[in-house]
């Protein structure tokens, strides 16, 4: 096992109360980020999938992120000619684009 997936799994693990609801939605979000930067490895995305899979809040979590990454990759594309092209360097870097 990684470095990486046992931080993952310990850090994934204290985001949810012994009854398994989600506590630490800030820290989750966290973890949301490096599934969608494709930073986690297989293990750790299965774990992350199965719980998003079974609880509504964690799934909430997932989405609202998605969906704020869409939207400002959307915006990079609608403005693309008008943003100068080191700001929107610096954008796309600080989103992992």
């Amino acid at each position: 096992m990684s470095e990486f997936s046992d931080w993952f799994k310990h850090t994934f693990k204290n985001c949810y109360c012994d009854k398994g609801n989600l506590i630490d939605e800030k820290r989750f979000a966290e973890i949301v980020q490096l599934v969608l930067d494709n930073e986690a490895d297989e293990e750790s995305r299965a774990i992350f999938e199965q719980k998003i899979s079974t609880c509504v809040k964690s799934n909430f979590t997932f989405e609202k992120e998605k969906t704020v990454r869409e939207e400002i990759l959307k915006k990079l594309s609608e403005h693309n000619k008008e943003i100068p092209n080191d700001l929107a360097q610096t954008i796309r870097n600080s989103v992992n684009l």
